[in-house]
């Protein structure tokens, strides 16, 4: 859930991510199934992949997956008890934990060039509902350090097509003085490589402006553990302060990298690039606007 993603979130989560976890969700009885990945920018990960099915009943347990960034992707942790008795097991329940080197959100470090720790948990149900949490430390003004938190809903399903599509909403919370809380909804599609999001937030960051984003996820099998992820980005905002200094209305980002994937585990390495660091988001200028990002994540 790049998130995890952030919307798990390098993404969220919030890819969040991912928050930036790499978790598989096998969606079965005709259901498509979401992976997280580092590179998505929200927790609320990709879909991806061809419907499985199974017809049998049993007890809930864990799924293994594989865990990403991500993203994405997700700050903090906060502790969550749950109590199961007997569910359908096409409805699952999963999470990722992950640490990050930097916390990169649609290009943007969100943790001052300094590493991160991000949870996410997600539950898919066989109907195509999902939803899930993500949490992400960051620092938005050096040296205080905050937590953000995003919860996501959505729904997901595969065309006649072959082609899975999805629609869901998002909430980002920081805490800290201010407010930088602000809702955003989404909708994409996917192939069994390729995703695409188109993302719109009315108050972005608590910015008086809002802001539609869009990006391109991709990920390709290399060998039998190693996969290639890019992402590929644009945001623009329609902030008119005649006061402040503006913001540039485009931004885009990038990222470039590969995963390794073993049954639990994950260790992803990224190359995150962006066009300018005079952006909406409320951080502090940061010592590089490129950067590779290292992550470590476990899923369960």
């Amino acid at each position: 859930m790049s998130p995890v993603s952030w919307h798990c979130c390098v993404s969220s989560l919030p890819t969040c991510g991912p928050s930036n976890c790499e978790r598989r969700l096998h969606l079965r009885r005709g259901r498509v199934r979401r992976r997280t990945g580092a590179f998505s920018s929200m927790p609320a990960r990709p879909l991806e992949g061809q419907p499985e099915v199974a017809l049998a009943r049993a007890p809930w347990r864990v799924i293994p997956g594989r865990t990403r960034l991500d993203g994405p992707g997700l700050h903090g942790a906060a502790a969550l008890c749950l109590l199961f008795v007997s569910v359908d097991v096409f409805a699952q329940f999963s999470g990722s934990a992950s640490l990050l080197s930097d916390y990169r959100f649609r290009g943007v470090s969100l943790s001052h060039n300094r590493p991160a720790a991000q949870l996410a948990v997600a539950y898919d149900d066989a109907s195509g509902w999902y939803g899930g949490a993500f949490a992400s430390t960051v620092q938005l003004f050096y040296p205080s350090r905050e937590l953000q938190a995003v919860s996501f809903i959505g729904y997901a399903s595969r065309g006649p097509s072959g082609l899975s599509w999805e629609a869901g909403a998002d909430y980002s919370v920081v805490t800290g003085a201010r407010s930088y809380s602000y809702p955003e909804a989404y909708v994409g599609v996917a192939s069994e490589k390729v995703s695409a999001r188109l993302y719109y937030a009315p108050r972005y960051f608590g910015q008086d402006s809002d802001v539609i984003y869009g990006e391109i996820n991709a990920s390709q099998q290399l060998l039998d553990r190693v996969r290639l992820l890019a992402h590929g980005g644009a945001l623009r905002n329609n902030s008119n302060d005649a006061y402040g200094p503006r913001p540039d209305r485009h931004v885009f980002d990038a990222s470039v990298g590969v995963s390794l994937d073993f049954d639990q585990f994950s260790v992803q390495l990224n190359w995150v690039g962006i066009t300018s660091t005079n952006t909406l988001y409320p951080v502090t200028r940061t010592r590089s606007k490129n950067g590779a990002v290292l992550i470590l994540s476990r899923s369960f």
